[in-house]
């Protein structure tokens, strides 16, 4: 059986309205826009990182698992790309934003 929505927000009888964090008006609920594209940055990095350090200690012969290092650099490749689409999608959405008449 599926739970509306509506329904997960009621407060149970036992928990005061005291302990809820009272939310400021106008800030919607959720992670920020900003937040999220932190993240984002940060994973892509974090990827690159991780691929970089794997196709180092292959070249250096401290590994010898060539086949997860080369999974490691398409994965960064991967996220790369994601990103600089997100970044190409917002920067249109911009610019057709700057383009409305008001």
């Amino acid at each position: 059986m599926k739970i509306p929505e509506s329904l997960s927000r009621i407060t149970p009888l036992g928990q005061p309205d005291a302990v809820k964090p009272q939310q400021q008006p106008g800030k919607p609920e959720g992670t920020s826009f900003a937040d999220a594209m932190k993240e984002l940055f940060s994973s892509v990095n974090e990827r690159s990182q991780t691929a970089d350090k794997k196709i180092i200690d292959v070249v250096l012969g401290e590994s010898d698992d060539l086949h997860n290092a080369m999974v490691a650099l398409e994965e960064a490749n991967v996220s790369f790309q994601l990103m600089l689409e997100i970044r190409n999608k917002m920067l249109e959405a911009y610019q057709e934003i700057n383009r409305m008449n008001i």
